[in-house]
């Protein structure tokens, strides 16, 4: 069977044109373009203390606390989860700590919230109040921080991240330079 001449071109523009296509899907299986790959950033944290496999990860940004527990096996049957927020967010650097089950619960090493007596807040390196795990009610142990301003610290941790020092404090609406300096006796970061 002959064909002519301009059957001969169509039959070579259809296998050209097939060709190329297959070569097209065969490259975007290997090499997606760049919109199409996932950039998720990675964090690096260390989880501490009463789980199976404590250590140095990476999770992506978003990853909880609870996620990390489970992520190094689970935590042991000693472990005292109470005090943590398990949904809390994690941030690049963090160390979590899961502490063992005492018989004497304030004996554990996590930073405990500062304690009232007679109205006046007691600060010492054992009642500092971590800044960046601290629920809004925590916060109004505070000086100076009622419930509007615990709930704008805690918004802004939410979406900028964690704050790394008094000077970051300064960010949020409603603290300034006076109020982050008068606070730093009393957070941890």
């Amino acid at each position: 069977m002959a064909f002519s001449p301009q059957e001969k071109r169509g039959i070579f523009i259809l296998s050209f044109c097939l060709i190329l296509f297959l070569g097209v899907v065969y490259l975007l299986n290997f090499f997606p373009p760049k919109s199409a790959v996932q950039d998720d950033v990675s964090l690096i944290v260390q989880i501490a203390g009463q789980v199976e496999n404590p250590g140095v990860y990476r999770v992506t940004e978003g990853t909880r606390v609870f996620e990390l527990i489970e992520l190094a096996g689970g935590a042991k049957e000693a472990a005292y989860l109470e005090n943590l927020n398990l949904a809390s967010p994690l941030y690049d650097g963090q160390k979590v700590i899961i502490p063992e089950k005492r018989e004497d619960t304030a004996s554990f090493s996590l930073p405990l919230p500062p304690t009232l007596e007679e109205g006046v807040l007691k600060s010492d390196n054992s009642s500092k109040i971590n800044i960046n795990t601290a629920s809004a009610s925590e916060l109004q142990a505070l000086p100076g921080i009622g419930e509007v301003l615990a709930r704008r610290i805690v918004e802004y941790r939410t979406q900028n991240g964690p704050f790394r020092s008094p000077e970051d404090l300064k960010q949020v609406r409603g603290i300034g330079e006076k109020r982050a300096r008068d606070l730093e006796s009393y957070l941890t970061f």
